[in-house]
């Protein structure tokens, strides 16, 4: 990589860094309306996420007798989300490839989003995004169950960031590395405050989103 593509990345990673602690300025308040509550009490809000531990739990329990297909559906979950950025991109999709130790998408398009569509595995919760949807929808009754799965989710993320976030991946290479990383915390940290807050009384998944965005740029433009 040459040394003008070095440098022209040091202003947007910056930028992440102080948009980052926008977002750990949101994370901790969201933390303390937990914690710290006006009214009711800590352990109530603790108890809103029993259900994602729970699941989180369980798929650590079980994932050794998974190992084979797990390695497989990790990789295809790496490239359903390259695909379905790219489309969200308006990217052409020709191919699509998936096995046990790589894969790869082919697509066409403006390179201009590039840079959103190769990292967007790495930082993009996507069946935790879909099923957090699917709770806003979701009758009462059937919530714990949902967020069983969603724990589950969680947990298979995790598992699969864990596994496919070294350098060696052209995806974070073909950049500098300071800011790929730089972008994947940045993302990392943002959903997890979406994921937190989505689960607050009052809110869901659209509104937290909504909620974080707001939060963040207010914490920036008070500091």
């Amino acid at each position: 990589m040459n040394v003008v593509k070095k440098v022209q990345y040091i202003i947007p990673t910056l930028l992440l860094v102080v948009v980052s602690f926008g977002i750990l300025a949101t994370g901790w308040d969201a933390l303390g309306r937990i914690f710290f509550p006006k009214r009711g009490s800590w352990i109530g809000n603790i108890q809103l996420y029993q259900w994602i531990a729970i699941g989180i739990i369980i798929f650590f329990a079980v994932k050794k007798l998974l190992k084979e297909n797990l390695k497989w559906f990790e990789t295809f979950t790496h490239e359903l989300t390259h695909t379905i950025v790219a489309i969200l991109f308006f990217r052409r999709i020709h191919s699509f490839e998936a096995n046990d130790n790589s894969g790869q998408i082919m697509s066409s398009g403006s390179d201009k989003t590039l840079v959103f569509i190769d990292l967007a595995p790495y930082c993009l919760p996507l069946y935790t995004y879909i099923l957090l949807v699917f709770r806003a929808i979701c009758s009462l009754p059937f919530l714990w169950f949902i967020d069983l799965i969603i724990g589950l989710s969680v947990a298979f993320h995790v598992n699969t960031f864990k596994n496919q976030i070294g350098s060696y991946q052209t995806d974070i290479n073909k950049r500098p590395l300071y800011f790929s990383y730089t972008y994947i915390a940045t993302a990392l940290l943002f959903n997890l405050c979406v994921l937190i807050v989505s689960y607050w009384s009052s809110k869901n998944v659209f509104t937290a989103f909504w909620y974080v965005v707001k939060s963040v740029f207010e914490h920036l433009f008070i500091w």
